[in-house]
């Protein structure tokens, strides 16, 4: 049996990973390096490094992926890379190593929301729906032929944490699926229609601003699309915050008009108003908005 190396490194990637561990076709995996993060600057170790080291896979590490990187990926090969959010565009030299075509599992109905931010984007966007796509890698982005596709239901009360813990599931049936078939060359690749091919954008932090002159459901879609970043900030008089949870009211007020009914929070928009349920001020703890009220109601 063909082996592979897999390429991941967020939480979104594991349930890839444990699928073809389970079937035993893991040679290697390749995630990025170890991150300073938090006060104490302590190094980060990436979700696929700590299940690889607890199970014993070769583990290889790299941000610049140079001439050593590769010469260390060669010991492993031959292999077919399979690539699930490893979060830096690797050469086209380097994808030339894959033994079969690299896979790559990208979590919208492709060619739908080609790019970046596709879970982001179809929550901004209000789709009721989307899928992961199981695809070959070409030159181009989000370009090559579709080996497999699972739709997957947007419930209204999905916010993009629990909408990419959904679709990550999905993305370790799609392998569980077709991994072995694909191995084993018995797979038809379908070449994705570029006439119906959709682009989203990459997030900056100042995407994450709200804008109450907009409809109640825009700022809603945005809060739920960017709840683990930026995360949507906004004003409330001369407080800054970011706003986590919401719903759509059935008050009117003007945009940005702040009115509080006992333990409620309402913000207007350009329709109905929001009702705040949680947000976070500027250096301080998530908070429900009754707790807000309480500490903040004289300054708003």
């Amino acid at each position: 049996m063909k082996k592979i190396i897999f390429w991941g490194t967020p939480e979104f990637s594991l349930p890839s990973l444990e699928a073809l561990v389970k079937l035993d076709l893991v040679k290697a995996v390749v995630t990025q390096s170890d991150k300073p993060a938090g006060r104490g600057q302590k190094l980060n170790i990436s979700p696929i490094k700590k299940y690889a080291t607890e199970h014993n896979l070769f583990v290889l590490q790299s941000d610049t992926l140079d001439e050593a990187f590769v010469n260390e990926l060669k010991q492993f090969l031959p292999a077919t890379f399979v690539i699930v959010a490893f979060g830096k565009i690797i050469p086209q030299a380097i994808l030339d190593l894959s033994e079969l075509a690299a896979l790559n599992i990208h979590p919208s109905k492709l060619p739908i929301l080609r790019g970046p931010s596709p879970i982001q984007t179809a929550l901004l966007e209000g789709f009721s729906a989307t899928a992961v796509s199981l695809m070959q890698l070409d030159a181009k982005m989000d370009h090559g032929p579709i080996l497999g596709q699972i739709e997957a239901k947007i419930e209204p009360t999905d916010d993009y944490l629990s909408l990419s813990h959904k679709l990550s599931q999905i993305g370790g049936e799609l392998l569980s699926e077709n991994i072995i078939p694909y191995l084993n060359n018995e797979l038809k690749a379908i070449p994705q229609d570029d006439t119906k091919a959709t682009i989203c954008k990459l997030i900056k932090k100042e995407t994450g601003i709200i804008n109450w002159q907009t409809p109640a459901v825009n700022i809603l879609n945005q809060i739920r699309a960017f709840i683990a970043w930026p995360k949507s900030s906004a004003s409330l008089k001369d407080i800054e915050v970011k706003i986590e949870q919401a719903k759509i009211s059935e008050m009117k007020l003007n945009p940005a008009e702040i009115k509080i009914l006992n333990t409620q929070l309402f913000i207007g928009t350009s329709t109905y108003a929001l009702e705040i349920l949680k947000l976070q001020p500027a250096n301080k703890k998530s908070m429900a908005a009754a707790e807000f009220i309480r500490g903040y109601q004289s300054k708003i």
